[in-house]
């Protein structure tokens, strides 16, 4: 079947109009209010409000004619899509070159039975938007046999006799792809733990503040408010009272997006694939390949830190762009969220043996700390006395509030963050009052080192260094500030060791 040409999924048209449509919401909008404010009365009003529209029917159109004359199918071990309004376009994946195949579901995938897939090679992609889960599912598991034939007809290829041939075509015939293994599962037990340990109330007062302040400026709330508030004798019980009550609503519903998208969240290895599977109204599966994962990143939040918690996830490296791909940290794969410290390390050099999960030597310079805040504590002064002096008598209480905050950060910093060199890999933690953030980095995944100096430090023989990781089509950078210069250069000698050795 996946031989010949395929069509997508008849959901594509929906998914393709709100696209479409998300593509020009905010003029859309600007229209209506121009509709509701001026009325239909004058021609000349609806000239803007035609226009857009149009624009928008338009580009929906071509959206629709695009997924009709969309067309995949597998020619020669070649994944073939072909597309185009008013020109062919035709992209081929080699099956042999494909690193990674990941679907999504949202809501009305779930119901129609579609399903957004994502093909990734090193350097190229292709994303059918959307098939049938049948489809999905079948060319998925094509590819993963396909790749695994081809990669065992190309270890026993060394020129051999004719019965060695005929017994090598055997084996390829009866030959079998890994089977997936369930290596982690996140239990509803776990998963109400990482709810309500999770940061998701702060994404729920971002977005409960923006609307108050918008409805502040629509509706004189005042108005409303003001006539309950005199009939309560004691102001501040109220206030204090709505403060608690907004809280606790920001804290279940933040917990409860964290919920829902970690829904069912599942780990499983065949021996060269990681694949991930979570959530419940988007349900996303993510395939990463061990040679792709460039680092490990562990997160600690305080709390969790205090119960033995950790979160893991990898570092990958990707090329090509997706439109509708809902996955928008393509960088990034979380491999376990929620899950006790020791569990997660045995488990991961299980399945990733070239990495260890080496310690660090916590403690960065002392005199780290006083270089962290005097910049910023000259510009503090520079803000603050002015207004002390002109303005408000008090302003130098909010001014050693904020000293001691940029203080206690500089600490912590300090003192908590640490590194260390091992024969193959370096360990970096960083450290902060709310979050710890450990990275496992091998030296060959390593593409750049930059060493750090400033006239001011460089007298103390201080120094900054950087590493720079592949991080999906780009790169991050990881590093430490004010440490021993000759640390720094300890590093970069490391560096240039495994340069020297790969060249």
């Amino acid at each position: 079947m996946m031989f010949n040409p395929q069509k997508l999924h008849p959901i594509s048209y929906v998914s393709g109009f709100l696209r479409s449509l998300k593509e020009n919401v905010f003029p859309l909008i600007f229209a209506v209010f121009i509709v509701m404010t001026r009325g239909l009365d004058n021609i000349g009003d609806l000239i803007f409000p035609v226009a857009i529209l149009s624009i928008s029917l338009i580009s929906s159109v071509f959206k629709a004619i695009k997924i009709y004359k969309t067309r995949y199918w597998i020619e020669n071990d070649q994944l073939i899509m072909t597309w185009g309004v008013f020109s062919k376009n035709r992209k081929e994946l080699n099956i042999e070159r494909i690193q990674s195949v990941d679907t999504s579901q949202n809501i009305a995938h779930q119901l129609l039975g579609g399903v957004n897939l994502s093909v990734k090679t090193p350097s190229d992609g292709i994303e059918l938007d959307t098939i049938t889960k049948k489809q999905s599912d079948e060319l998925s598991k094509y590819i993963k046999e396909r790749k695994h034939k081809l990669k065992n007809k190309e270890a026993v290829e060394v020129e051999p006799s004719e019965n060695e041939s005929e017994q090598n075509e055997s084996n390829l015939a009866e030959y079998k792809p890994k089977e997936d293994v369930v290596f982690f599962q996140l239990s509803v037990k776990d998963l109400l733990k990482m709810s309500f340990t999770s940061g998701g109330i702060f994404i729920v007062f971002a977005a409960l503040g923006s609307l108050l302040g918008f409805l502040s400026q629509v509706i004189d709330v005042e108005d409303y408010i003001s006539p309950l508030l005199n009939q309560i004798v004691n102001l501040t019980f109220v206030i204090i009272s709505f403060v608690i009550l907004f809280i606790f609503i920001s804290y279940i519903i933040g917990s409860l997006i964290v919920f829902i998208r970690n829904y069912k969240y599942q780990l499983t290895f065949d021996g060269e694939l990681l694949t991930v599977k979570y959530g419940l109204l988007t349900v996303q599966k993510r395939t990463v390949p061990i040679r792709r994962i460039q680092a490990l990143k562990e997160e600690e939040s305080l709390f969790r830190r205090a119960i033995g918690y950790t979160k893991i996830s990898a570092i990958i490296t990707t090329d090509g762009h997706f439109d509708s791909n809902e996955e928008t940290d393509i960088g990034n794969v979380t491999i376990l969220p929620f899950t006790k410290k020791k569990e997660a390390y045995k488990l991961l050099e299980e399945i990733i043996p070239q990495f260890q999960f080496n310690s660090v030597d916590k403690g960065l310079p002392i005199q780290g700390i006083r270089r962290r805040i005097f910049i910023p504590t000259l510009i503090l002064l520079i803000a603050v006395v002015p207004i002390h002096i002109y303005l408000w008598s008090y302003t130098w209480i909010i001014g050693l509030v904020i000293f001691l905050i940029m203080l206690l950060f500089a600490t912590v910093i300090t003192l908590k963050s640490g590194f260390k060199v091992y024969d193959d890999s370096i360990v970096l933690l960083n450290a902060s009052p709310f979050e710890y953030s450990t990275i496992w980095a091998k030296r060959d995944k390593i593409l750049t080192f930059e060493l750090h100096e400033n006239p001011i430090i460089i007298r103390k023989d201080i120094a900054h260094f950087n590493i720079h990781l592949a991080y999906g089509n780009s790169m991050i950078s990881r590093g430490m500030r004010f440490i021993h210069k000759k640390d720094a250069l300890n590093i970069y000698n490391w560096y240039k060791g495994g340069r020297d050795d790969a060249s």
